[in-house]
């Protein structure tokens, strides 16, 4: 209980909660619109989140609450060590469509493994012989335990079965009842549950927050996606513009399977423009990568981002594993630059010396510029002959044999 609750009874309730309001909010940053609280200790979605003592349990319910444009802002609140104290779950992606909202997380600060938290929450049926596809969007259970198993509107769902026909298909949830599950545009092959034979059924996030917005703040929180399923491979995309990431850290792929598919990534910028980060960590090295994938993706047209002293982190043995990669010819446009960062690659067994820091396809018209940059664990930069796409200023260069390095500028 907080020094100003004991005032006692003769303040009236709605004083008290501004003045809990102002005290909670006297170390957040300036805003124009709304502050909402999220508290996953004792926060209650039915609550209106606007003060510390009635805060919304998750972020995707202050989220919600936030008007686009306004100038609003979350606040993360963590206490204590533990998941349940620190942590903001996301049972299905979180599409960040609104403009100018701002996050701060209420933690220590750290750099890496931030306990102002935003993570993955997974649900599961466990392998079942009591589940039966009876048209080709609806899934049921004769021991009506979708409710139970916390299942909601909005999760993506991979269906795992030791008959083939529906083995390994997904779709999205739009109705949960105890004994059903109803899906979008699934085309679920008709079956019995004595067909189906043993079928498991889990939700996961491909990625837990998509910034399609623009102009919106993020800072001192982490967000890390550690779900077994293999497509979900990451943690943060953007195809928005001119956002601002402070200090904070993002995982994708924080399991060994996901991290053993190619289009894996921390930072997935899917097209966005402008945008800035600054003390972030991408990536972290307790968890293998074992593919051509990278900390940082890039595709559809991305222009001008800036990284400022960020930490890109892989745990790869895999030569073709990278730091930033580049999907196609159109990926990137023009500069992402990079500051004073720290690229490092990890082996538990032996530093082994990765091809090149640089992966994928050559942009027909884009660079990186790497500007008082480090590189650990990878033999070059850029080893390809002929893609001439890193440039290095202020730093020293290590370069392969095969060159396709520019060193100055």
């Amino acid at each position: 209980m907080s020094k100003l609750k004991r005032l006692g009874p003769g303040v009236r309730p709605g004083l008290r909660d501004g003045l809990d309001f102002i005290q909670g909010a006297a170390g957040l940053p300036t805003i124009f619109g709304q502050w909402y609280f999220c508290d996953k200790t004792s926060g209650v979605s039915t609550n209106d989140g606007k003060s510390p003592t009635s805060a919304f349990a998750d972020i995707t319910t202050a989220y919600a609450a936030c008007t686009s444009g306004a100038g609003d802002g979350i606040c993360i609140i963590s206490r204590g060590t533990s998941a349940a104290a620190t942590t903001s779950r996301i049972t299905f992606p979180l599409v960040w469509s609104k403009h100018a909202i701002t996050v701060v997380g209420i933690s220590s600060g750290a750099r890496k493994f931030n306990r102002a938290r935003i993570s993955n929450t997974e649900h599961t049926t466990g392998a079942l012989t009591t589940l039966a596809f009876p048209s080709a969007t609806t899934i049921t259970d004769s021991a009506s335990g979708f409710v139970t198993a916390g299942f909601a509107v909005g999760d993506i769902l991979r269906i795992n079965t030791t008959e083939g026909t529906n083995d390994g298909t997904s779709d999205i949830v739009t109705a949960v009842a105890a004994g059903t599950l109803t899906c979008g545009a699934s085309s679920f092959t008709i079956q019995t549950a004595a067909a189906a034979g043993s079928t498991t059924i889990n939700s996961f996030c491909a990625q837990l927050i998509d910034v399609t917005g623009d102009n919106n703040h993020f800072e001192n929180v982490s967000i890390a996606n550690h779900s077994s399923d293999a497509a979900a491979l990451g943690s943060v995309r953007i195809s928005g513009n001119r956002n601002n990431f402070v200090n904070v850290h993002m995982i994708g792929a924080g399991h060994a399977t996901p991290g053993a598919v190619a289009t894996a990534s921390h930072l997935f910028i899917n097209g966005g423009e402008e945008n800035n980060f600054e003390r972030c960590s991408f990536g972290t090295s307790s968890v293998l990568w074992a593919a051509a994938n990278a900390p940082i993706l890039f595709d559809a047209n991305s222009w001008r981002n800036s990284f400022y002293d960020c930490d890109i982190d892989i745990y790869s043995a895999t030569a073709g594993g990278g730091a930033i990669k580049s999907t196609d010819a159109t990926a990137i446009e023009g500069w992402q630059t990079f500051s004073k960062c720290r690229f490092k690659c990890f082996n538990p067994n032996g530093l082994t010396a990765l091809t090149s820091a640089f992966i994928g396809t050559k942009p027909t018209s884009g660079y990186l510029l790497m500007d008082s940059c480090s590189l650990a664990g990878w033999a070059a930069w850029d080893s390809v002959g002929g893609n001439n796409t890193v440039y290095v200023a202020n730093s020293d260069a290590t370069a392969s044999g095969a060159g396709g390095i520019a060193t100055t500028v």
